[in-house]
């Protein structure tokens, strides 16, 4: 060969490299990590066919023949697990991933070993995440039961929990967000396999087993990160109980497919340091049950996160044992609290504070309240007071679909009671309430200073005491800027509150929708309603309506009214002293009959045509001497006859 040539065959060569060079290369520092591995049995060294590998948000790949698997993945920091059906999972944390390079992570399962309980635990016991814990009959921990996370549980047909607190017991059950601590049916093969050992001739289902049962005064058992399937069988009534007086902490768990006539966690005896947060329910009939003694925020849901309407059969929180006792805050606002048939009570010196968007629905309850109530909602977050059967607010809690419907008087009435009490309504909506002969959905009592404001009356009963009843409240009451439709009589009230025209009697996007009886009903229980103060009023859209004794203006107090304010009186009279009722004669005041449709529209919601005579009339003890007046704006009075 000629050097010439020889010459050509190297740069031949060299640039035949350079072009190999300049190809893509997957497995270069630009290309993607690669995640590669065998999966192998820790106890015996064979491979394992059928791994699941995750990547910490989703299965990346699964183990082949001779256990191996590979992916490609981002350059980053990861988590893997691994599972494998007869094997406990394994978790590498922290495993880098570099672009363009091969990450070897090999993962040794150790198998499950089925461990039978049937005896109960009488020694400090450690359960361990390497084996199936195959619970048979009913158990009694009477004494400290630790629960390693990833830790699996099953339950015989029938078998029970009772963690006797009484005698020592107790149970720490801790899993984590990757390793939860698993209770579940013998006959649920998706965890641990198949345990019961007849293939797939039976399912899960709810009711399989029956419940863990937390007793002992101050018994703090804890579980955390814990999924709890297919239970309830015990009475139908619950999965988890926590009995009386005990402070457990029950966060971050999975409660769903469960039965619970009473709730799947029924906390309905638990003590004041019960802590209930974060946790999922769905696929439970009642999903919890709770009482007046410790906080519910809002952490909680109640829906299958996966599948938004998979909720719970009766989604809702039952509330028992309705004495508060504390200062409580509850924030829950996907599903509503559901009180039944029972009086719940707020005790003197105690509080309850509901956030905005809480949504409380009663059947037959009345809350009595001695201490304070604080409902401060929002415009776009109302608190609601409603009917069981309001199935449009918070969904069909009742679960009866169609079959049913919210009515006036569905429930009865709250009642704030108690000197000075300073409970506040604000944006709060008020349906479907006055039942039981109570004939009012709000009652402020005696020398209460209550707030309500920018609320909503509307469905309720309350034709003679009238729906916001506020007739024995004291001065500084506040009730401004609420709206009130489709009730029997709206509001009530007596001589020492002062009212603006911020008020409105119909519904705003109806005007037609107004109440039976459109007025403000003024009186003292059996005397006539004294104006006490200088006291103001100048609602124009509703008249004011004296259907007792009348009102009487002493020495040393006024009444100040505006334009277009309308008295109406069915008997009695107006007394007043010369010159403390002010604006008397302001353009379009009248006096008149509670008859008179013609003023003020038809306030007693019937065809009654007015008459001479159907009041007394207005009496100036001022005057000398004292003498009956004859105004031109007086109607319909006895001294015109």
């Amino acid at each position: 060969m000629t050097k010439i040539n020889k010459l050509l065959a190297v740069l031949v060569v060299i640039f035949s490299l350079l072009f190999i060079g300049c190809e893509e290369d997957p497995a270069g520092p630009d290309g993607p990590g690669i995640v590669e591995g065998i999966v192998t049995n820790a106890n015996t060294g064979e491979a394992i066919v059928g791994a699941v590998v995750n990547d910490g948000t989703a299965d990346v790949a699964t183990s082949g023949t001779g256990g191996t698997y590979s992916f490609e993945t981002d350059e980053g920091t990861y988590t893997f697990t691994c599972t494998a059906e007869g094997f406990n999972m394994q978790v590498e944390e922290d495993v880098e991933v570099d672009a363009g390079v091969n990450t070897q992570v090999d993962f040794q399962l150790q198998p499950v070993t089925v461990v039978l309980i049937e005896s109960n635990i009488v020694g400090n016991t450690t359960w361990t995440n390497n084996n199936i814990y195959l619970i048979d009959g009913e158990i009694l921990i009477q004494a400290v039961l630790t629960i390693e996370a990833g830790a699996l549980i099953k339950f015989k047909d029938s078998a029970r929990f009772s963690v006797w607190g009484s005698s020592g017991g107790l149970m720490i059950a801790e899993g984590t967000e990757l390793l939860p601590i698993t209770f579940t049916s013998w006959h649920d093969d998706a965890h641990g396999g198949d345990t019961n050992g007849n293939g797939n001739a039976t399912d899960p289902a709810r009711g399989d087993w029956n419940d863990i049962s937390v007793a002992g005064d101050n018994n703090q058992s804890n579980l955390n990160f814990c999924n709890i399937y297919y239970g309830g069988g015990y009475y139908d009534n619950h999965v988890i109980y926590l009995d009386s007086d005990t402070d457990v902490s029950v966060t971050n768990c999975v409660v769903a497919h469960n039965q619970g006539e009473e709730g799947a966690l029924n906390a309905s005896e638990a003590g004041t340091g019960t802590i209930i947060q974060n946790n999922v329910f769905f696929d439970n009939i009642w999903p919890l049950n709770i009482n007046c003694s410790y906080n519910i925020d809002d952490s909680n849901i109640f829906h299958d996160p996966d599948r938004r309407t998979n909720e719970n059969d009766y989604n809702g929180i039952q509330v028992n044992n309705m004495v508060v006792e504390g200062s409580l805050i509850w924030s829950e606002t996907e599903v509503p609290f559901v009180f039944d048939g029972s009086e719940m009570s707020i005790a003197l010196g105690k509080s309850l504070t509901l956030s905005p968007g809480v949504m409380i629905k009663l059947w037959n309850n009345d809350w009595w309240v001695h201490g304070t109530l604080i409902a401060e909602g929002t415009l776009s977050q109302p608190i609601w007071f409603t009917s069981y059967k309001d199935d449009a607010v918070g969904g069909d809690t009742n679960n009866d679909g169609s079959i049913t419907s919210a009515g006036p008087g569905d429930w009865d009435y709250i009642k704030i009671l108690e000197m000075n009490n300073i409970s506040s309504f604000n944006y709060c909506k008020f349906y479907y309430g006055g039942g039981y002969g109570a004939d009012h959905t709000l009652e402020l009592d005696s020398g209460t200073t209550v707030s309500v404001t920018s609320c909503t009356f509307v469905h309720n009963k309350g034709a003679s005491d009238c729906v916001l009843n506020a007739w024995h409240a004291a001065a500084g009451t506040e009730i401004a800027f609420n709206e009130f439709y489709n009730n029997e009589k709206p509001l009530r009230i007596n001589g020492s509150l002062n009212l603006d025209s911020s008020n409105i009697f119909h519904n705003p996007e109806n005007t037609s929708q107004t109440n039976l009886y459109n007025g403000i009903y003024v009186d003292n229980q059996g005397t006539s309603c004294g104006i006490e103060g200088n006291i103001s009023w100048t609602e124009t859209e509703v008249p004011f309506c004296a259907l007792w004794q009348g009102i009487n203006i002493n020495t040393g107090n006024s009444l100040t009214i505006a334009e277009n304010v309308i008295f109406k009186f069915d008997g009695g009279t107006l007394d007043y002293m010369g010159d403390n009722l002010v604006n008397w004669d302001a353009n379009g005041v009248w006096y008149t009959s509670y008859k008179d449709d013609e003023h003020g529209g038809d306030t007693n919601g019937a065809i009654t045509p007015p008459d001479e005579g159907d009041w007394n009339g207005v009496y100036n003890w001022g005057s000398t001497p004292n003498d009956w007046e004859v105004w031109e704006n007086i109607l319909y009075d006895e001294i015109h006859r």
